[in-house]
């Protein structure tokens, strides 16, 4: 399986995601390895700081490019997730080779509006989406306003979501605890979403 984690709006969570999604995967005892697709090697740099530490990640993450994605295979018996930069060819090649795309995003309004853009291009070619609230407290008019803009939208929207925590941010360079801060429910959601295909 082919799992891309996409947004054209930077600082939503797309690494974090991809990491989070990868440990959930290898929790399970399921073969995953990440590809860091984005110029800035924001995954490559987490593996490197957490293997420096002496915590390193239980899969592997290797920078990959455009040729290096065109070439995937879905495979039953592997995850691959793909880190991906806001845009460009490599992050088509990545939606183009998905069993599923991730949609990372803030409940923010700013983060938001860019993401109605991914969504379009997202159904215009027909992959399988979703779309993860990320950085959420639940009891803010902000949260609940997205929840419905989303809705109202008719926005495939995961049921689980992601909290506001510093203790999420933080976990960068590291390998995560034993909390996935809700990353294992979404886990659960892509793969049964992929076997109801």
């Amino acid at each position: 399986m082919i799992v891309s984690v996409v947004n054209i709006k930077g600082g939503v969570g797309k690494t974090t995601t991809a990491i989070a999604l990868a440990t959930a995967a290898s929790r399970r005892g399921i073969k995953v390895v990440v590809l860091d697709t984005d110029p800035q090697g924001s995954s490559s740099d987490w593996a490197l700081y957490a293997e420096e530490d002496g915590d390193a990640l239980p899969f592997d993450v290797n920078s990959a490019n455009i040729a290096n994605v065109r070439r995937l295979r879905d495979d039953p018996t592997r995850l691959v997730v793909i880190d991906c930069p806001p845009s460009g060819n490599v992050t088509d090649a990545a939606v183009e080779r998905s069993t599923f795309v991730v949609v990372p995003t803030s409940p923010m309004p700013v983060d938001l509006a860019k993401t109605w853009d991914t969504i379009e291009s997202l159904s215009d070619g027909g992959t399988p989406y979703g779309v993860l609230l990320t950085r959420v407290d639940p009891r803010t008019i902000t949260f609940k306003s997205a929840v419905a803009e989303l809705a109202d939208g008719k926005a495939k929207v995961f049921g689980t979501t992601i909290p506001k925590r510093e203790t999420v941010a933080s976990t960068f360079g590291r390998a995560f605890g034993d909390d996935l801060f809700g990353y294992a429910e979404v886990l659960g959601e892509i793969l049964e979403a992929c076997d109801g295909e």
